[in-house]
């Protein structure tokens, strides 16, 4: 069971946000509600939640200064962060290394639903990574710096997760001082040999999951794979484990960018040949053989909008055409864009425009 922290000043967005998680079906528990950042911090330590939902306008400290702070503090929390639509874009960039998804308000039941799930994947991803597959708990005999060790372990996979490239980089600099400073030098050939074997294990399942081919990372370079790599000091291997990640993380961005701006194209040449079909996000998914949560989410980042506004919007504009230049039946309109029920046809046209399709035809 996963546990969810709301954050928002206004009372009835909270409220609408309980009312729209599907938690028994996701396995989640709302825990708590904060009021601002500042309420916010003090319940995340209180609680410690899984996962936080949290608008960015509040007094106090607000969404972007609470951010920063969760990224500091607690860089394994998943974050949803909720939005207007005048400070979207600006909001994206600000707090693009950290969020899982970033939602517009007012919020879409199935995008805070697919938001959801992808964090409790990453989350189960992260507790499957910590699992016996690469854990090796007996590198340190002292155990005080094993615990740093795995602290520090569990978190360059939560931001391989992530893909936040910048953020494993530091954290390996953190554990790479750990290990200068700890007693683990009367014995260093021996903990590298285990440390690079952990860490490579890790990168190597990583990489898999990932569809990258790990022993491409390895070409050009006289790095071994096993536990009888031979380093000649903590400065020497961690320059060679944080190249691997970083290009680990280089290599699976760009496979993502190539196949995901591949298949928004033909997504959207598929929906302006067939929107007056009867489509919807759920056929879409079928036809290009991905979930529904994956289309939409990766929709939505590259075209700005959500998969299902862009079909209405398809639809409404040839509406228009259609009412206003073709003096088409409004019966007709409907079924040319899409719409067996001429009466919900009314309703989304009115909702988009303001006005029903009478009226438009009476201006004209």
């Amino acid at each position: 069971m996963f546990n969810i922290l709301i954050i928002d000043d206004e009372p009835w967005s909270r409220q609408v946000v309980r009312a729209l998680g599907e938690w028994e079906r996701l396995e989640m528990n709302v825990i708590g509600e904060a009021e601002d950042g500042t309420e916010g911090l003090r319940r995340i330590e209180e609680l410690k939640p899984h996962i936080v939902i949290t608008d960015m306008r509040m007094p106090g400290l607000d969404g972007v200064g609470l951010l920063k702070a969760m990224n500091e503090r607690y860089p394994a929390l998943k974050i949803i962060v909720m939005s207007g639509y005048d400070d979207f874009i600006y909001l994206k960039q600000a707090i693009r290394s950290r969020a899982v998804e970033y939602l517009l308000k007012p919020i879409d039941q199935g995008e805070l639903n697919a938001a959801l799930a992808e964090c409790a994947q990453e989350l189960r991803q992260v507790n499957k990574g910590a699992g016996p597959s690469w854990r090796t708990p007996f590198i340190f005999a002292d155990a005080a710096t094993l615990e740093q060790y795995l602290a520090y372990r569990q978190r360059v996979y939560g931001y391989l997760l992530e893909l936040n490239k910048q953020a494993v980089l530091e954290t390996l600099s953190r554990l790479e001082e750990l290990l200068h400073s700890s007693s683990a030098n009367r014995e260093e050939g021996n903990i590298l040999s285990k440390v690079g074997h952990d860490f490579m294990l890790m990168l190597e399942e990583f990489t898999t999951e990932n569809e990258v081919d790990f022993n491409s990372l390895w070409s050009d370079r006289n790095v071994a794979r096993n536990a009888s790599v031979d380093w000649g000091s903590v400065s020497e291997a961690f320059h060679d484990i944080k190249k691997l990640y970083e290009e680990a993380v280089d290599a699976i961005e760009a496979n993502r960018r190539n196949r995901l701006r591949l298949d928004i194209a033909e997504v959207q040449s598929h929906i302006d040949r067939h929107y007056q079909d009867q489509i919807s996000l759920d056929t879409v998914a079928q036809r290009f053989f991905v979930s529904k949560e994956h289309l939409s989410r990766v929709f939505k980042s590259q075209q700005g909008e959500n998969l299902s506004d862009y079909i209405i919007r398809k639809r409404m504009e040839k509406a228009r055409e259609l009412i206003v230049e073709q003096k088409m039946a409004i019966k007709h309109v409907a079924q040319l864009t899409g719409y067996a029920d001429v009466a919900y046809f009314y309703r989304v046209f009115k909702k988009f425009f303001g006005q029903t399709p009478g009226d438009l035809r009476k201006e004209d």
